[in-house]
């Protein structure tokens, strides 16, 4: 096999978002690829956007150790947010990814189109343009099954609900789940591949729990993680271990310092990532159910409890305007 000069090979950037997105190697599979690469070259290109590879980075790095050559191919896209969805739908398609990378992918792939579709709006397109003129202008830019949002409900929802055989509300609920990852990835970028690798298992409720954890908090869940000796680790066990020894240091009576630090945005927070799935489902019920044929006891239920949703929502937005 041709071995090329170190300064021949040529130099891609990464962008450490689209890496993220990338499903991690286990070593037994990246030494399988070195050795392949080794015996047969890099027979796959190397997929590329504006100097930044969106496919193929442990091919790439297998190659410039190595310096063995390679090809790539330039993808066209019109916005990161495009290059973030081909990446999401492209893994999606691959075998022997966790769960919870599902889950994520999907979540980011409907936030990066309901972006698209926003940049969209802003150039003009409305609800007066013509369903045909939008369909030809979209299939031009090479994404024609990207609604402007104005076409129905939901159409991209249904949409990657159908490719990925899940239904319209999971698909809300990813993305809700996305964010909340996406929050604790700030906070711990250290427990970010934990939570997508499937050996920490925690519900979707529980990730968005964690999401209004300060950063500290967070930290004290990664290194009981990191301290556990089993292929499985769950939330709850790992909570109650926490919750265990921050009550052992309260009955020995800690110093002010030795305290985790207080964080005053958490509990907002937690409640600013549930209440969008509230409104989905108040959505999907308004839309959906027959309110001229439930019984009279349903509409009694329903209309207490919208009530005091409405009367307690009210309460919540006058403390928080007042201050």
């Amino acid at each position: 096999m041709k071995i090329m000069k170190e300064d021949t090979i040529p130099r891609l950037n990464i962008d450490k978002g689209f890496k993220d997105l990338i499903r991690p190697l286990t070593r037994q599979e990246y030494l399988q690829l070195e050795e392949n690469i080794l015996a047969d070259g890099c027979r796959d290109p190397i997929a590329v956007w504006k100097g930044y590879i969106v496919d193929g980075h442990n091919r790439y790095e297998i190659c410039r150790k190595h310096r063995i050559p390679f090809k790539t191919t330039e993808m066209s896209f019109a916005s990161r947010e495009e290059a973030i969805m081909w990446i999401c739908k492209n893994q999606l398609g691959r075998r022997n990814i966790s769960d919870e990378t599902r889950r994520y992918l999907i979540g980011i792939q409907y936030e990066s189109e309901k972006l698209i579709a926003k940049k969209r709006n802003k150039k003009g397109w409305n609800q007066h343009i013509q369903s045909s003129a939008k369909k030809k202008a979209a299939s031009i830019a090479g994404h024609p099954d990207i609604s402007d949002g104005n076409e129905g409900k939901n159409p991209t929802a249904d949409r990657i609900a159908k490719d990925n055989h899940i239904s319209h509300s999971t698909v809300q609920k990813y993305a809700q789940y996305s964010r909340a990852v996406d929050t604790i990835k700030k906070k711990c970028p250290e427990l970010y591949p934990k939570l997508l690798s499937g050996n920490f298992k925690i519900s979707q409720d529980r990730i968005i729990e964690l999401a209004g954890y300060s950063a500290s908090d967070i930290r004290k869940m990664l290194k009981r993680t990191d301290t556990v000796n089993q292929p499985y680790v769950t939330y709850k066990e790992t909570r109650e271990e926490i919750m265990k020894a921050d009550q052992k240091s309260v009955n020995t009576g800690p110093s002010i310092k030795d305290m985790p630090k207080f964080d005053p945005d958490a509990e907002v927070i937690s409640l600013s990532l549930t209440i969008p799935a509230w409104i989905s489902s108040l959505n999907r019920t308004r839309d959906n159910a027959r309110f001229d044929q439930i019984s009279d006891k349903t509409r009694e239920k329903l209309s207490a409890s919208l009530r005091e949703l409405y009367t307690k929502t009210l309460e919540v937005l006058t403390v928080v305007e007042d201050k």
